[in-house]
């Protein structure tokens, strides 16, 4: 079980500027920042069928059209993953590598991607 574990989508990495450390905030850090919008949270276990998790976009802000995102330190983002789209029986024509994460709402965490990625997230 993955206790603790959230799958996101990183958007941006950056740093805070210089000018701030030390002036109104001195408890801004200086380390690497990401901004990263959160999936569903995972179930206690795999599904049956394909031993994969399920994770599914969250529904846009009402107000704003945004997805639910956080700034986290770039430190605390443990390994990159694999999501693969659960789109149902069809494929749709236009469903690209550059487009698979905007046009699918539901994914399987693949754990099978290597051995590190199956120790790791099964």
């Amino acid at each position: 079980m993955l206790i603790g574990t959230r799958i996101g989508r990183l958007k941006v990495i950056f740093r805070l500027p210089q000018q701030l450390y030390g002036s109104v905030h001195p408890v801004w850090t200086k380390e690497p920042l990401a901004y990263v919008e959160w999936y569903s949270s995972l179930k206690p276990a795999a599904e049956d069928y394909h031993e994969m998790y399920s994770v599914k976009k969250p529904l846009p802000s009402v107000v704003d059209s945004t997805l639910a995102g956080k700034v986290i330190p770039l430190s605390s983002i443990r390994q990159t993953c694999q999501l693969v789209p659960n789109f149902g029986r069809t494929v749709p024509m236009d469903l690209a590598s550059d487009n698979v994460l905007d046009r699918c709402d539901s994914f399987l965490l693949n754990c099978f991607t290597s051995k590190y990625a199956y120790q790791t997230l099964w």
